[in-house]
């Protein structure tokens, strides 16, 4: 296939039309894609790159990029998710293998994360926002299960889906417009033995009482489904538009290729942030690797961290986000690793492996051990605290073993 071009285009700050930044350059065929900014986006006052880790401003021409297809990084965050994939590619009628990367970055929409847009041309229009709204939802969790389970489902949902694609992972969600602001809504999956739902809502709850940033989330029923509900941190309600804001994951900071996962490392993570933010926002990415061990999350891969471009292209941390227990099954052993390396045992994950690495995030033995102490009192209640939050008492027995680090504490 010929090398294909699309004009990336970026909403500034205090903006609610983006402006053309510049030109990427694609070759599916062996992966490998080119960027070039514009001169008369350069020449603006208050120009951000595009991607401020691999695409900065004022300085060389950028490198071709082989990793993740060929696809910068900020650009794959702003692409949609494997759910959205299957979304496109069941409104299109075809396999989701039939599309290509630049396909499905073209296919996106307004409700994309981040704020960057990606046209044929710089004269193309702004992509219409019509986000489903709250009180249809039992009709997207119905097309949500019908495109699960392969089957069609009726054109005006898979449109309202379509709308609604955005960040998250694989699960089946959609952003909707709620209460004068777009919220992620998290539907059951198909095959689901837990109200992963209502356990998300009560893991993020308890994640705040730990100190932990999260957006303002959200547990509503539907007939006799709930649904979690996340406020999109990267949006704001501005008049008749919306400012949006710059997102990258931690595979885009760190500039890993997914499938590289040797790599992967928290105390790595850390040194990539001390180079774009202050240490307190390092620290507080230690305070969640605690609570992921003490959770047992183990869907902690790089994309499931995330950082905000402020002004000037300087980066802070997101607020946290996807944190839902793995099930452990009893009699098994208690024993577990994180997606990402953890400490001196790799990516065991156990208190003490993540104290002998508290260092790399500007942290004494103390200071890390105040935090691990702070943590482990706070998620100890967890049973308490899930069933505050409506959590049956048989999904408490079945998640009990997954909080087997509360239990053991420092004595692992």
């Amino acid at each position: 296939m010929a090398a294909r071009k699309l004009i990336v285009f970026i909403y500034l700050p205090n903006e609610t039309v983006a402006v053309p930044a510049g030109v990427f350059t694609h070759d599916d065929s062996p992966g490998l894609g080119a960027f070039a900014y514009g001169r008369r986006y350069v020449e603006r006052d208050n120009a951000l790159p595009v991607d401020p880790v691999s695409l900065p401003l004022g300085g060389p021409p950028p490198s071709e990029v082989l990793s993740n297809g060929g696809i910068y990084g900020a650009f794959r965050d702003a692409a949609p998710d494997y759910w959205g994939r299957l979304v496109i590619a069941a409104q299109a009628k075809v396999p989701p293998e039939a599309l290509s990367e630049l396909d499905y970055l073209l296919a996106s929409n307004a409700t994309r994360v981040g704020n960057l847009d990606f046209r044929l041309s710089p004269e193309d229009p702004e992509p219409s926002l019509q986000p489903p709204q709250f009180n249809q939802l039992a009709g997207l969790i119905e097309a949500s299960a019908r495109i699960e389970a392969g089957e069609r489902a009726e054109e005006h949902l898979l449109q309202l889906l379509r709308q609604g694609t955005s960040m998250g992972g694989a699960r089946p969600k959609c952003t909707v417009l709620w209460n004068e602001a777009l919220w992620i809504a998290k539907f059951p999956a198909r095959g689901d033995s837990l109200n992963i739902p209502r356990i998300e809502y009560a893991t993020m709850t308890l994640a705040g009482l730990c100190g932990i940033k999260i957006p303002e989330i959200a547990i509503v029923t539907v007939g006799d489904k709930d649904i979690f509900l996340s406020r999109r941190f990267d949006r704001e309600k501005a008049g008749g538009g919306w400012l949006r804001r710059g997102f990258v994951s931690g595979l885009s900071l760190l500039q890993w290729d997914e499938m590289d996962r040797l790599r992967w490392g928290y105390p790595e993570m850390a040194d990539g942030m001390r180079r774009h933010m202050e240490i307190g926002e390092i620290q507080a990415f230690y305070r969640r690797l605690i609570f992921n061990i003490l959770v047992r999350n183990t869907d902690d891969h790089p994309r499931n961290h995330g950082f905000l471009v402020e002004r000037g292209g300087r980066l802070i941390l997101s607020p946290a986000y996807d944190i839902v227990p793995s099930l452990a099954l009893p009699g098994v052993g208690s024993d577990f690793r994180l997606a990402m390396a953890i400490g001196e045992q790799g990516r065991e994950a156990t208190l003490e492996n993540a104290l002998s690495r508290a260092a790399r995030f500007g942290l004494s033995d103390k200071e890390a051990r105040d935090i691990v102490g702070q943590l482990l009192e706070i998620v100890s209640g967890w049973r308490e605290h899930f069933g505050e939050c409506g959590v049956s008492g048989r999904d408490l027995e079945m998640l009990e073993p997954s909080f087997s680090r509360c239990a053991n504490g420092m004595a692992e």
